[in-house]
């Protein structure tokens, strides 16, 4: 670099209505490769139009606008003539200036050795497959612009993800998500929903069980269990009476008391975790959203012909996995829930979940309007309804969009009762 060019970029550093103007510059060299089209400031300072006075000989006022052409040919009517303007541009800003076709292709030579790096020191098939796919899609967003902003950060983040994949597929028994991490990378928050590693693993727990990335605390919770991780193992939590919940062959000795005393039975996901089936005696199995409605409900416990599941709102992994394990008994799942929009979306999500057991209780469009309220419905709760559509609740979904107001599985308290109480069903 020359003296002349370092002169120039001190003369426009001495001036700072030139930063602007500069920056823009610098901006079109970045994107074309040189200077081309037009600068505009429209709020430019009386400082910035004399900067532009001072180097195109003719006075400016706001909007200033600029051709990027007329200033690199002006330079060279100064004493600065001779001068590369992308020289200066680079001198005055202290980095060399790349075009966005260049500082792609740095970034994709980057990502490309990093990925190999770590496909290099991993074993694990699901690591290298998942590192190849990678690959394919030149790094992914996340971890592309991670890298293009912390290599180094990035590909040790990306060594761990994978170290704790390939330490996973070794363990034949549920673990812990901070065991698992602490045992592969010496580190038991390595992977922390919020850190770089943390994602990384997710994505490739997706990947392995063939699955889009999870977007919710509950799809993400429901993604460790499918891949033998317990990650809220305690406070994960489902609520019943009257299930036949086994270890091995044989019911579980405590929990066959509690169902013959129809007694209320929280479950844990750590609990769950150990049972090998579930069952019911009928058959049949009731399910509630509300807590309060599922307590009032079982105030008549003893009468039951049928057991009764709580998932208490948005079904937490735990209720998911006692769940499964109902189905796999061929258990036919009866679901009522509040007719809004949060209700209608989790009872359409575990109708695709269970779409040859799960059956609507007490949700059709004639419920609704037994149990319509004064509460109208916010545009949250509208836009969750039209994402019921297409599926098995989209009649319900649209009455109760129609109808604007909430409605509340507590109006149906009577009906529900009954339907517990008085064995209808063939």
């Amino acid at each position: 670099m020359t003296d002349k060019t370092l002169a120039c970029a001190d003369y426009f550093r001495s001036h700072p209505g030139y930063h602007r103007i500069l920056a823009a510059l610098r901006q079109k060299f970045q994107r074309y490769g040189r200077a081309t089209g037009t600068i505009r400031l429209q709020d430019a300072s009386p400082e910035e139009c004399e900067a532009a006075r001072l180097l195109l000989g003719r006075p400016f006022s706001p909007p200033l606008q600029l051709q990027a052409a007329q200033i690199e040919a002006a330079l060279q009517e100064t004493r600065f003539q001779g001068v590369c303007l992308k020289a200066v541009l680079e001198a005055y800003f202290g980095e060399a200036i790349k075009t966005s076709k260049e500082t792609r292709a740095d970034l994709d030579s980057c990502v490309s050795a990093l990925l190999e790096q770590t496909a290099a020191a991993v074993s694990g098939s699901t690591s290298r497959r998942w590192l190849q796919a990678l690959a394919e899609d030149q790094g992914g967003s996340l971890f592309r612009r991670e890298a293009a902003r912390d290599p180094s950060g990035a590909a040790q983040s990306l060594l761990r993800a994978c170290q704790c994949m390939d330490r996973l597929e070794k363990i034949n028994e549920p673990v812990r998500l901070a065991v698992l991490s602490a045992g592969a990378t010496g580190d038991p928050h390595a992977l922390d929903s919020g850190t770089l590693c943390g994602k990384l693993f997710l994505q490739m727990l997706a990947f392995r069980q063939g699955r889009e990335r999870a977007e919710s605390t509950e799809q993400r919770d429901d993604l460790y269990y499918e891949n033998g991780i317990l990650c809220d193992s305690i406070s994960s939590l489902v609520t019943q009476v009257g299930l036949i919940l086994s270890v091995g062959a044989a019911e579980h000795p405590a929990y066959q008391l509690l169902r013959q005393q129809r007694e209320l039975c929280t479950l844990s996901l750590a609990s769950l975790s150990r049972l090998t089936g579930a069952a019911s005696p009928s058959g049949r199995v009731y399910i509630v959203e509300n807590e309060m409605v599922f307590a009032q409900l079982c105030d008549r416990a003893a009468e039951f012909h049928s057991p009764l599941l709580c998932t208490s709102g948005q079904p937490s992994v735990a209720a998911l996995r006692l769940l499964d394990l109902l189905a796999a008994s061929g258990t036919t799942l009866f679901y009522s829930g509040d007719f809004d929009g949060r209700g209608l979306s989790i009872a359409a999500q575990l109708s695709a979940r269970y779409p040859h057991l799960l059956i609507p209780w007490h949700m059709a469009p004639r419920d609704y309007d037994r149990c319509r309220s004064a509460q109208p419905l916010s545009d949250a709760s509208l836009a969750l309804l039209r994402g019921c559509s297409a599926t098995a609740l989209a009649a319900t979904a649209q009455a109760v969009a129609q109808g604007g107001m909430a409605g509340y599985q507590e109006l149906l308290l009577p009906q529900l009762a009954a339907d517990l109480t008085e064995d209808l069903l063939p």
